[in-house]
């Protein structure tokens, strides 16, 4: 991991070449540019604002303002959901790249990841504008007032930027070998953004795991759903921005461990496979 890491740092003017061309090759391809990518989570904000708040009379009594809960978790898993639908195909797309030009082809995957976490970064200090915004206006009514854990942003947005590597490389050999399996990555990310908190908090569960099968077992149902980084990472946008508090800090220790475990299982799957999808393009 190591000599990798080594060659990466090596060859990190690829890198970045990479990501630059990505980034300016999808801003390229549509007028509105970085605006789409802004664009994109607002429309789908303003579908599930209308389903959750107009038609089922939910979100803003609990969450208000709710487009602004719901936009802590929307742009967090743009990144991931980009990033892992494109991570599926780069290895394919850039095969006559791969055979021209010897080069350690792990950069592929990261350059996606790269790329996509710029859009991040954008669409974040957007969020945040429209949250100070809603502060200054008083619509951000259940925010303490501390700006404090907004020093914990840098800290989950690196730790999600490791999670979401993690999970590309893997999916970058496999959707090279398998052709079909696209597809099935974009239904399956369309299901887990359902089963993650991005229409709702995490408090609503852990109440509905409590009630339908008591404390004891609700609580470690609880627990089990919050293995899930991405149930952690938008609590944590939220807890910073929405809320204005501290994450609690075993949180931090799990987001810690499961960094490091897809990081290292996603680079021992990527090295396992790279031969065989090197031979197969």
């Amino acid at each position: 991991m190591l000599s990798t890491l080594t060659n990466i740092i090596a060859r990190q003017d690829l890198l970045k070449s990479l990501t630059l061309s990505e980034l300016q090759s999808s801003t390229a391809q549509m007028r509105l540019g970085w605006l789409w990518w802004l664009l994109d989570p607002l429309l789908l904000m303003g579908v599930y604002w209308g389903v959750m708040v107009i038609i089922l009379g939910r979100g803003n009594i609990r969450y208000e303002p709710y487009w602004i809960f719901l936009f802590c978790g929307l742009i967090a898993w743009k990144h991931f959901a980009e990033s892992a639908a494109k991570a599926t195909n780069v290895l394919s797309a850039k095969d006559h790249l791969i055979k021209s030009v010897p080069f350690p082809t792990i950069i592929l995957p990261i350059a996606i990841v790269f790329s996509s976490f710029g859009f991040f970064l954008f669409g974040m200090i957007v969020l945040l504008v429209f949250a100070l915004g809603a502060a200054l206006s008083g619509a951000l009514v259940q925010h303490s007032g501390d700006l404090l854990p907004l020093l914990q942003l840098p800290g989950l947005m690196a730790l999600q930027l490791l999670i979401v590597t993690g999970i590309a490389l893997p999916l970058a050999c496999i959707g090279a070998l398998v052709r079909d399996l696209s597809p099935f990555i974009s239904h399956f990310l369309r299901m887990a953004y359902y089963l993650s908190p991005g229409l709702y908090g995490i408090d609503l569960i852990q109440r509905l795991l409590t009630a339908e099968f008591g404390s004891e077992w609700g609580n470690k149902l609880f627990n089990l759903y919050m293995l899930n980084p991405f149930a952690i990472l938008i609590s944590g946008y939220r807890d910073s921005i929405f809320y204005g508090e501290l994450m609690p800090f075993y949180f931090w220790l799990v987001l810690l461990l499961e960094a490091g475990i897809l990081l290292f299982l996603g680079y021992r799957i990527y090295l396992y496979y790279d031969r065989r999808v090197i031979k197969f393009l």
